[in-house]
């Protein structure tokens, strides 16, 4: 007994001496992905990964090995091991092949027995599910992946087609430097990567031809925050010499109703064209016929849609079925470049309304938020953050997504004071306090410029803390309405009676200027890579200026040029969406059931703005054949008569 105690303690002792819980191995002064050069038919780009961090983790009751690098995520077929890789999206001209030459680097292995780390590394397991337990999900390992006695093959530098993204062929770019041997426990590291991307057959006149066909302003800054080689050929000044068009899709019954907001939309500068469902039809199939021959036929004076609104519930204006489930979608809409294309060619929004007396309660709000006019505007400088209750993944996730804004954008600095509640501390109320969700309905109630919740929900609202359609009617902000997100299930799904959205853009005197939320069950991976970027899942993750996810591209604090500052609530949408579109996980799904209810052109005040601005003639003779307005850089002009449009 004696003898067989000791060499128990030996055994616990000796892998307690050659197994620690962390390590950062520093593996080259550079990182990230840069250009060296680019032309129409080529780009050439080095790629580097500075340090790469180790890391041991238990699941389900085994321990194994974690690797981490800053704004990686992790790769491989499911069961098989999870290796670091690195996702950027990239345009490619019309009718071109991609060719991938890789033309040099270096390689550095570690065998991870050495550095203390003794586990194998963690299989790859598919995105959880916000509805799904994790204790009751299946843990998926390859065993004969990890019998082999070699390093794991994967492409060093692969090209992944997208999509067509308004006037760009847009593709991902994924670089995986990491391979691995199970059986050695070894990984080799390719740093200091040369390689050039040549685009076979390019069709330049094709690619020209529909830039120019297609450009639009309010797309043009999207594309250039995301994609790295992204070009323009537009000389001219984009916002004064393209205006921006703006489709309406509409049952007769809202004509009246419409005329205010049409009237609006008019006098902001944008040429509006509306079409009723008695004339254009009442289907999917007419409707969507209807707008591809808008968007076809647009031309620079008369341009393509840039945004789509849709006016009525599902029985005014009927929705299409997802392809990747069961789930509502209007993003079918707004595709005009075929069945297999899924990234959406406008930006889309949704006024969910029965009844005309439900849609001028949504237009009241709008009408007076647009032309700012509510009577009390010192609302706008508060916002509710709340990471939700869940024991597993609220920890890093959601706790992570509401640091990460906390951090770079809802802060006093931005002019911004937030009410936060972070899971299990870090706030003055956890999201797991019971006075959580009366003090988050309070906040909404005395106004809010800006909400976002993420964690679990349903299509009645918002789950732990719970905030739900039954306690809308209680709300007191009158005048006092803002924007609000939800990344969580289901709160959106507008096939139901009334859904979380609906009910609180519907709410008369109360509730939201817009909301954002999904359709049908959102992700807990994807809904971080939505807010934050495709980046490293932590409590607090860093920006980087490739990696941007729909808060970056609703704030304007990291240095950004100034003609990129042109955000709207629909290209919030379409921002989170192109972020997990980078991250090729899930990306048909999100861009089907992530979606706008409201104003898709609606700019959302981030804190109190600063009044712009202007001067030029108050009258104008008739005959005149210019007019001159001085006012801020950038500034969206329009010109309009009687709420006739004339120029913007």
């Amino acid at each position: 007994m004696k003898i067989g105690f000791l060499l128990f303690v030996f055994i616990l002792a000796m892998n307690m001496a050659f197994s620690i819980s962390e390590k950062t191995i520093k593996l080259a002064e550079k990182k990230g992905l840069t250009i060296k050069q680019q032309a129409f038919d080529g780009v050439d780009f080095s790629f580097s990964i500075n340090e790469i961090k180790i890391k041991e983790n238990l699941k389900k009751g085994q321990l194994y090995t974690e690797l981490e690098a800053e704004n990686f995520i992790p790769i491989g077929k499911i069961g098989f091991p999870a290796l670091p890789s690195y996702k950027q999206l990239i345009e490619i001209p019309m009718d071109a092949q991609v060719e991938v030459s890789i033309l040099s680097f270096d390689e550095e292995i570690i065998n991870l027995n050495e550095s203390g780390f003794i586990n194998p590394i963690i299989p790859m397991q598919p995105s959880l599910r916000k509805d799904q337990d994790p204790n009751s999900v299946a843990f998926i390992k390859n065993m004969e992946a990890y019998s082999t006695d070699d390093f794991i093959a994967t492409p060093l530098v692969e090209v992944q087609e997208s999509g067509i993204a308004r006037s760009a062929r847009l593709a991902r770019l994924v670089i995986s430097p990491v391979q691995y041997n199970p059986v050695s426990n070894t990984i080799k590291i390719f740093k200091n990567i040369q390689f050039s991307i040549h685009f076979k057959n390019a069709n330049y006149v094709k690619t020209q031809k529909i830039k120019k066909k297609y450009f639009s302003p309010v797309f043009e800054n999207q594309l250039k925050n995301t994609v790295i080689n992204y070009s323009s050929d537009v000389l001219k000044d984009q916002i004064t010499q393209y205006p921006i068009s703006y489709l309406i899709i509409s049952a007769r019954m809202f004509e009246t109703t419409l005329q205010p907001f049409i009237q609006l939309k008019t006098r902001q500068g944008y040429k509006v064209t509306v079409a009723y469902t008695d004339v254009i039809g009442t289907t999917t199939t007419a409707i969507k016929n209807y707008i591809t021959t808008q968007y076809t036929n647009g031309t620079p004076q008369n341009p393509a849609p840039s945004y789509l609104l849709l006016v009525g519930d599902i029985t005014q204006v009927p929705t299409f079925s997802g392809t990747t489930g069961s789930h509502p979608t209007d993003t079918y809409y707004g595709t005009m470049n075929g069945s297999n294309d899924i990234i959406p060619d406008m930006y889309i929004g949704r006024m969910s309304a029965t009844s005309t007396t439900q849609l001028q309660a949504i237009l009241d709000k709008i009408l007076e938020y647009e032309q700012y006019q509510m009577p009390d505007p010192s609302y706008l400088q508060y916002a509710v953050m709340i990471a939700g209750v869940d024991a597993s993944n609220a920890p890093t996730y959601g706790n992570g997504q509401i640091n990460y804004a906390n951090q770079y954008y809802t802060n006093t600095s931005n002019g911004i004071s937030p009410y936060t509640y972070l899971y299990g501390s870090g706030s003055p109320i956890t999201s797991n306090s019971s006075q959580a969700a009366p003090a988050i309905k309070q906040n909404i109630s005395d106004g809010v410029g800006f909400g976002n919740y993420t964690a679990h929900c349903g299509p009645s609202g918002w789950s732990d803390p719970s905030v739900s359609t039954s306690d809308i009617p209680n709300f007191t902000n009158a005048h006092k309405y803002g924007l609000l997100i939800g990344n969580c299930c289901q709160s959106n799904k507008f096939d139901e009676t009334e859904c979380f959205g609906e009910a609180i853009l519907r709410a008369a005197n109360k509730g939201a200027i817009a909301y954002i939320g999904a359709s049908d069950y959102s992700y807990w991976n994807e809904d971080f890579y939505y807010s934050t970027g495709v980046k490293s899942i932590t409590a607090n993750p860093t920006y980087d200026a490739t990696k941007l996810g729909f808060y970056d591209r609703l704030f304007h604090s990291q240095g950004e040029p100034t003609n990129e500052w042109f955000v709207s609530a629909a290209q919030i949408n379409y921002g989170g969406n192109l972020a997990v579109e980078q991250s090729g996980s899930n990306n048909v799904y999100y861009w089907e059931m992530y979606h706008l209810m409201g104003d898709p052109s609606l700019l959302p005040y981030m804190g109190i703005p600063t009044p712009l601005s202007a001067s030029y003639l108050n009258s104008v003779p008739v005959g005149t054949p210019t007019l001159t307005v001085t006012t801020e850089p950038y500034a969206y002009v329009g010109l309009s008569i009687n709420n006739t449009w004339i120029d913007a």
